[in-house]
């Protein structure tokens, strides 16, 4: 959520040992303390940065599980609808879901769970496999990040986080289990989820554990305006994860995330109903991923994780296409204290092999794989006191740099091979621990999809205009020489803590080169996937935080975002942009109740920046929302989206949700 309190204080942090350095933020009153108090503690988020709020040098927005909007969410759509400048395509289906950010769309926005990515390509099929009800935190990092992830990390990177035992064990607790109901009416959904969880002993030889089930079944799903977007699906979901405490600076843990969709839906599931063109098809959607990790944190400011990881999708309706994935990734920080200087520095490496399967019927998803190598450090160094210490203030300059390598091949024996540096560079200044300037230079790249390089397959049929004209069967021709797409980035921003107000804003502006884009002949009968764009990309990010003394009961928030881009050679507007669009929000804390009730109002301008010149009306949304927490063991979260049933677009044309109201209701025992 937008929540001041939450995306200030875990503002920046790194994919390290939650034992050693993180902080439970399973109590939102923790979460708004840390957020206005003046002590500098290295938070611990999936960003690969450590540090405080005070020093993050990109937006980021954090949803906590707190948050009605994931406390409620049944789909990856419910979880992000109340983020500015984010926006998710389709018609609500979970299969059909595809996120866009900063001008990039879902090849251009890295999605990670628990550290690991989540990148199948295969047609109009999204690739956001993971029950909401199975999170604890979802993070929005905005920006050129590929110095730290690699390809995808254009416009930036979304961190999804499962929940673990010690999330959900009370202060002196050892064993406990949670069970809750949730419903949407927007899709007529009804599930439950169990879970168990444990811990044995302390310190060193310390175990714990957690089992958690889900199941829900939903219906068709409605749209704004009332129209309805056929589905029938039964969800099924797991989750199981344990830790060893071996030694005080060693731990090991291991977790299995399942998920399980079998769905009766169009065969498009981003179209909004079936057609003759676009029939339904039973499909079922299985997505695993295993990891066996070794944090070692010898000290308060050192710490390394490395983890050995295994991910697979497999969807199956027509034909099967499956996406396997191996990795092995180590991820390290330590702070080192030089008198006059001080230095954060961040490394790590990666290696993985994706490996794409079909069946002799599966079209856009050939047998091929890519292996990928990767190191990366990014050093922080930090001199200077503060204006009303005598000094110029503090100055930090950041250095990063990643060397990513991927060898591409598919059953032919085509190659693809390529090497790609990903610089960074950031400069910031702090006159007073309560304000921060900074600017900065990153350099990024997506690495083209296997189906982009090595497709053959059978792209639409032929048809005849007329009597005289007719046109063949189109098909697919590979490319193996296509060239990774390429960014360069400037951005500057700020981070202002005046008293009752808190203030972050950044300006960005990107020129992309090589988009790859597919080049259809008709006549010929081919398509391929090409080089071609080259565009400018430009925008900003501010965050407004007003929470008054003397009104501590009262929380709120304002945002605004816009997107704006041309084709750098024909000056044409992009159809990746979007407009105008403001988030405001307000939350009324009932003191000693542990009750809260909220307001979330998004507004967006007129639009006509989409791909074919459409215009797109403007809107205004309201949410309602309450959380409450009547005693220890019961909580309940209620939210009411869309709560006028307002008709309305995204920039991509698509419907958006329709009015729906969402529940959930948990016992802990």
């Amino acid at each position: 959520m937008l929540h001041t309190g939450n995306w200030l204080a875990l503002a920046l942090g790194s994919t390290l040992a939650p034992t050693a350095l993180a902080q439970n933020d399973s109590s939102p009153d923790m979460a708004d303390s840390t957020a206005h108090s003046d002590v500098e503690t290295m938070l611990v988020t999936e960003t690969r940065l450590p540090g405080d709020f005070q020093r993050a040098p990109l937006i980021i927005d954090v949803i906590t599980r707190d948050d009605p909007a994931l406390a409620t969410a049944t789909r990856w759509e419910d979880v992000i609808s109340q983020q500015p400048g984010v926006h998710v395509s389709g018609s609500g289906r979970r299969n059909g879901q595809f996120v866009s950010m900063r001008g990039f769309d879902n090849q251009g926005v890295l999605i990670r769970l628990d550290g690991v990515r989540q990148d199948i390509t295969t047609g109009h099929l999204g690739s956001f496999f993971i029950d909401p009800g199975l999170l604890k935190e979802v993070q929005i990092a905005r920006g050129a990040l590929s110095s730290l992830y690699g390809s995808n990390a254009m416009g930036g990177v979304i961190n999804l986080t499962t929940v673990d035992a010690e999330d959900l064990l009370a202060p002196g607790e050892d064993s406990g289990a949670r069970v809750s109901v949730s419903a949407a009416t927007g899709n007529h959904e009804l599930g439950t989820n169990l879970s168990l969880f444990g811990r044995s002993g302390e310190g060193t030889g310390s175990l714990d554990g957690l089992v958690s089930l889900g199941y829900s079944e939903s219906g068709d799903i409605r749209r704004a305006g009332g129209e309805d977007a056929e589905d029938d699906a039964q969800l099924d979901s797991l989750l199981a994860r344990g830790g060893w405490q071996v030694a005080n600076d060693h731990r090991l843990t291991a977790s299995w995330q399942h998920y399980q969709e079998d769905s009766r839906q169009p065969s498009n599931p981003q179209q909004l109903t079936a057609s003759a063109s676009n029939p339904e098809v039973d499909r079922d959607v299985t997505s695993d991923n295993v990891q066996i990790a070794h944090h070692w944190t010898p000290d308060a400011e050192t710490s390394l994780q490395t983890r050995l990881t295994l991910s697979r999708q497999d969807i199956d309706d027509n034909d099967s296409r499956t996406l396997t994935r191996y990795g092995l990734q180590s991820d390290g920080v330590t702070r080192l204290d030089h008198g006059w200087l001080s230095q954060t520095l961040v490394f790590g490496f990666e290696v993985e092999q994706a490996e794409q399967n079909a069946s002799a019927g599966a079209s856009g998803f050939p047998d091929a794989d890519i292996d990928t190598s990767a190191v990366y450090v990014d050093d922080t160094l930090t001199v200077g006191r503060y204006l009303a210490d005598g000094g110029a203030g503090e100055f930090d300059l950041g250095l990063g740099l990643r060397y990513d390598n991927y060898q591409a091949s598919n059953q032919d024996g085509d190659n693809s091979n390529h090497d790609e540096l990903s610089p960074r560079l950031r400069f910031a200044w702090r006159p007073t621990s309560d304000l921060m300037l900074y600017s900065g230079y990153a350099e990024a790249f997506r690495a083209p999809t296997l189906t982009e390089l090595y497709t053959t397959d059978r792209h639409f049929a032929g048809f005849c205009a007329g009597p005289f004209f007719c046109v063949p069967d189109n098909f697919w021709v590979p490319n193996p020489e296509l060239s990774p797409e390429t960014s360069h980035t400037w951005e500057s921003g700020f981070n202002w803590q005046l008293g009752e107000l808190s203030l972050r804003g950044s300006y960005f502006d990107t020129h992309a080169d090589d988009f790859i884009d597919t080049e259809v002949d008709i006549l010929a009968g081919t398509t391929q996937a090409i080089n071609v764009s080259r565009a400018h990309l430009w925008g900003y990010d501010l965050r407004l935080g007003y929470q008054p003394n003397a009104l501590p009961e009262l929380d709120t928030f304002a945002a605004l975002s816009e997107v704006s881009g041309r084709d750098r050679d024909s000056g044409e507007e992009l159809g990746s942009q979007t407009p105008l669009e403001a988030t405001l929000g307000a939350d009324w804390h009932f003191s000693g109740n542990n009750l809260s009730l909220g307001w979330r109002g998004r507004f967006a301008q007129s639009f006509d920046g989409t791909e074919d010149g459409t215009q797109l009306p403007g809107y205004g949304l309201n949410d309602l929302q309450l959380a409450w927490q009547p005693g220890a063991q019961l909580s309940t979260s209620l939210r009411l989206a869309n709560a006028g049933d307002k008709e309305w677009y995204r920039p991509d044309g698509s419907l958006g949700d329709g009015r729906s109201l969402l529940a959930n209701i948990s016992y802990q025992w």
